[in-house]
């Protein structure tokens, strides 16, 4: 099902600029951007600006595998989208979850994702089972989640990888990318980890023990019990299946 495209209404001014070709400023701080290779017009707002050079520039999600061809991309921690509109279009054959928990980036994200058949946005956060959590701090890309109670004003309903991957109708998730501020750390220690991790293909993920502690230890504790390859690019640690690069 589609969403509304109405939501953010933007009369765009055309500049050059290196990069992004396309930059359109408006009075309530939106800017829409035209990325020299993507085929859509993007909305972000000025504290999103750092989201554009290291996904669309650098290519941080770049995946290093030849003739990769994913079929389901699970994308936790979406932000406004940018990431799963990357991956449409590097792969447009994929299906895209892509799961965000913030109400206002989750908004701009339905706009950016909208011309895509392929991918569904979900607003919930993941964690390691379903329950109800509220979200903590002011930044749009650097807050953290609580459990609270049902009847918390602020409640949301949070979501599992395992049932994400059932939901999908898929057996396996052939990319996996993470960056969800620190919950990691819980995702990691569920206990029904190796349920889903053994199915994953590729995980990049960011670490964040600079807001919670543990968080490295818990993935490389999960990680260490397959056959995964490690690199990393930028902020982002890459794990691929060895038979991948074979």
């Amino acid at each position: 099902m589609k969403r509304d495209n109405k939501l953010i209404n933007i009369k765009p001014i055309r500049v050059q600029v290196d990069g992004p070709e396309f930059v359109e400023n408006d009075p309530t701080g939106l800017r829409l951007y035209k990325i020299n290779y993507i085929k859509t017009k993007m909305v972000f707002r000025y504290i999103d600006e750092t989201l554009i050079k290291p996904i669309f520039q650098d290519r941080e999600y770049a995946i290093p595998i030849k003739d990769f061809k994913p079929k389901f991309i699970l994308d936790c921690g979406g932000n406004i989208g940018a990431s799963a509109v990357y991956f449409a279009n590097a792969y447009p054959k994929a299906k895209i979850t892509v799961v965000e928990p913030n109400i206002d980036n989750f908004m701009i994200m339905d706009v950016n994702t909208a011309p895509y058949e392929n991918i569904t946005c979900i607003q919930s956060a993941v964690w390691d089972k379903e329950t109800h959590i509220a979200l903590k701090g002011d930044h749009p890309a650097a807050f953290q989640v609580f459990e609270t109670d049902a009847d918390d004003p602020n409640a949301l309903m949070t979501t599992t990888i395992g049932k994400l991957l059932a939901d999908s109708g898929f057996d396996s998730i052939d990319l996996l990318k993470m960056d969800i501020e620190g919950s990691e750390k819980e995702v990691f220690e569920a206990p029904d980890v190796h349920d889903w991790l053994s199915k994953v293909k590729v995980l990049t993920l960011e670490l964040h023990d600079r807001y919670k502690r543990g968080c490295s230890k818990a993935l490389f504790r999960a990680v260490t019990e397959y056959d995964f390859l490690f690199t990393q690019r930028g902020e982002n640690l890459f794990f691929i299946r060895e038979e991948l690069l074979d």
